[in-house]
């Protein structure tokens, strides 16, 4: 039991609620010094009224924003506290009822226990628990085209699924076009991610620039090309998406959402990634094409689905979304 991983999820809630208690006190604070400063002169005369024109929306900024911020990041750590409780209770529950229901050792799962051990310790917990994101990952690859274009790819193979800019204008003073509403550089010769990593060098023109599922279409891509950093981060977001959709219709049906609803509050760009073409200097001056990397700050996810044909719904696919101003042009 010593190697043993143990939660306390009791003293994880008591955090919690300190959190929010301190948030509490800040308003509180905040309430108190507003009412005793707000409509108090600071000064008298010409002098003392521009110090009060000057000074006094400070003074009344640090009393109201600042202690707002703060009290907001107080229980942003207490909303963060409580869904890490609410998953460990979750978990446990799981993992007793597996247990109980189940004949089975965890040896047949592939965890062993040392001697004297009655639950898991962290490494093989670990290991289980990657398995099992993989198994899962591996059904969603089979529903739709999510996973392999949004997930299982490399960094090359987003920037291959931009393509190449369109050259227009007279041979001997080309130029970079441009769509006239986005600002965006116009590409072509998109490679699709589902023919693979080695697609550039196994296919020949033009089938490299098919479209895997509907060949001999060309494979369409938008001015981003985007992707999630890891299989948990995948898993828990169309966890989450999948969670929104009506049961009462069995059609197609979509859903939006903010990465902090599915991944809980706090900065998770680096569960995202993705580029497009610099639309100030698309080529490099060699040539080769200069693609940037996509800033994530206000992103969305978008998760499509499809009937499956059992009343139930398939993933069609489910990328992250980032937000155009913050993607544009430096100019």
């Amino acid at each position: 039991m010593s190697d043993g991983f143990r939660a306390h999820p009791e003293s994880i809630g008591e955090a919690a609620k300190r959190m929010h208690e301190h948030a509490d006190r800040v308003e509180a604070h905040s309430r108190k010094l507003d009412a005793r400063t707000r409509g108090r002169a600071l000064g008298q005369g010409p002098l003392g009224r521009a110090v009060e024109k000057s000074v006094r929306p400070v003074i009344d900024s640090m009393i109201t924003d600042m202690s707002k911020a703060m009290a907001k990041g107080h229980r942003s750590l207490g909303q963060g506290l409580e869904i890490t409780r609410k998953n460990l209770d979750e978990a446990e529950r799981a993992v007793q009822k597996g247990l109980r229901e189940s004949g089975s050792s965890l040896g047949e799962h592939g965890v062993d226990l040392s001697p004297g051990q009655s639950v898991p310790g962290r490494q093989g917990l670990r290991e289980l628990y990657g398995r099992r994101l993989e198994q899962r990952v591996d059904d969603l690859a089979g529903q739709g085209h999510a996973v392999g274009r949004h997930l299982r790819v490399t960094d090359q193979q987003l920037k291959d699924r931009l393509g190449v800019p369109v050259m227009q204008g007279p041979s001997a003073a080309p130029y970079v076009a441009k769509n006239p509403k986005s600002g965006y550089v116009v590409s072509t010769n998109k490679i699709d991610p589902l023919h693979g990593p080695d697609a550039r060098t196994r296919l020949p023109e033009p089938d490299r620039y098919y479209d895997a599922e509907k060949a001999p279409n060309k494979h369409v891509c938008g001015s981003h090309a985007t992707a999630f950093s890891d299989s948990e981060s995948f898993v828990m977001a169309e966890e989450y998406a999948r969670r929104q959709l009506d049961p009462t219709n069995p059609g197609q049906q979509s859903v939006e959402f903010s990465p902090s609803d599915a991944w809980g509050p706090g900065g998770h760009l680096g569960r995202m990634k993705g580029y497009f073409i610099d639309p100030d200097t698309p080529l490099a001056h060699d040539g080769s094409v200069n693609y940037r990397a996509d800033d994530f700050r206000g992103a969305t996810i978008k998760a499509y689905y499809e009937p499956d044909g059992m009343g139930g719904h398939r993933l069609h696919t489910m990328f992250p979304e980032p937000q155009t101003k913050h993607n544009r042009s430096r100019h």
